[in-house]
């Protein structure tokens, strides 16, 4: 049955309801804490973005082309298309001796507003290096580049770069190849549907990749450890101005490692408590996140009341009219099942 974990009011009514899942885990695999079904079955999107960039450190490729910790992180980010953000992936491109006109990710208006304007009004021209998934073709491209694997083709699901993050991403999530099922991502790679349950699983991989079982992700430990540094030492680059997930590990302080994926997902790291957390709600919205991972965030003991005041005051939950009145909230309405302390966890 599907649990409200959030909810808006308005003059002390609950106006809307969103329903979803929240699962937390550790690197083991063990369920932390859930609210709604962890088996829910949904696709993984950009939340996916750091274990598809595993084959650009493991490949050599990285260091082949010397890109920067900003580089990786925005071959793990969904960026919001920045002037900076454009420029960074050309870079990465350059470094290859590719152009944009090698990037298949489709052009996407640039979630910035001011970058988005520009290009609606046309005093900017469309391209692809706007998309928000450019910087993860990118790092994808060096592979093939560096291991002479085919360009033109690299998004395809037969390509042998594709089948080696199929093969990746079966370990992570901690299930066989034959239960992961495709779909195709707004930006036209392969995407992959699995429970919820298994994106917490795979994140605290990522929090702590030494805890983790042999076969599940343990062996990309130095890979992971790269990527999440530099997520954490460049989170502009993982999301933008403004957005809720670089405010969030801003504020954390390399306490969190976050990134969202399409249709109200968003995934977290703990690196100093080894777990993973992962939220879906279900509706694919995305307003109520800050308020419920502020209160993940407060009942785990993960963030002092400063940061979580810091991450409130800038993604409130109060809900304004337009002559600035707060008419109402939007508030977490969750209650975990435990399964044992969270605060300790």
């Amino acid at each position: 049955m599907p649990v409200a974990i959030a909810e808006t009011t308005r003059g002390g009514i609950v106006e809307s309801i969103h329903q979803g899942v929240i699962v937390i885990a550790d690197a083991a695999g063990d369920l932390v804490a859930t609210a709604g079904d962890p088996g829910q079955i949904v696709f993984y999107r950009s939340s996916a973005k750091p274990f598809q960039a595993i084959p650009l450190v493991e490949s050599g490729a990285a260091d082949a082309f010397g890109f920067t910790p900003r580089e990786l992180a925005l071959a793990c980010a969904s960026h919001s298309g920045e002037p900076h953000h454009q420029e960074e992936v050309r870079g990465m491109l350059a470094k290859c001796g590719l152009t944009p006109d090698a990037l298949r990710c489709g052009c996407v208006t640039p979630y910035d507003p001011l970058e988005g304007a520009r290009v609606t009004a046309g005093a900017v021209p469309r391209s692809p290096l706007q998309c928000d998934c450019s910087g993860k073709h990118a790092g994808m491209l060096a592979v093939c580049v560096h291991e002479g694997l085919p360009l033109e083709t690299y998004l395809e699901p037969a390509h042998p770069l594709q089948r080696r993050i199929r093969g990746i991403m079966a370990e992570v999530l901690r299930l066989p190849e034959a239960e992961i099922q495709a779909g195709t991502d707004g930006c036209s790679l392969p995407t992959f549907a699995a429970p919820v349950a298994s994106f917490a699983r795979s994140w605290a991989t990522l929090a702590d990749p030494e805890a983790a079982p042999a076969g599940a992700g343990r062996e990309h430990g130095a890979a992971l450890r790269r990527l999440r540094a530099a997520m954490l030492a460049a989170p502009e680059n993982v999301a933008g101005t403004g957005q809720f997930v670089t405010d969030l590990m801003i504020a954390a302080g390399g306490r969190v490692v976050a990134k969202s994926g399409a249709e109200g997902l968003i995934c977290l790291a703990l690196p100093e408590r080894g777990l993973g957390i992962a939220v879906r709600v279900l509706d694919g919205s995305f307003r109520a996140h800050p308020a419920i991972v502020g209160a993940l965030l407060r009942q785990l003991d993960a963030l002092g009341e400063t940061a979580l005041a810091r991450l409130e005051a800038t993604h409130p939950s109060a809900l304004r009219n337009h002559n600035g009145i707060h008419v109402g909230d939007i508030r977490a309405a969750f209650t975990l099942e435990s399964t044992r302390a969270l605060a300790s966890a």
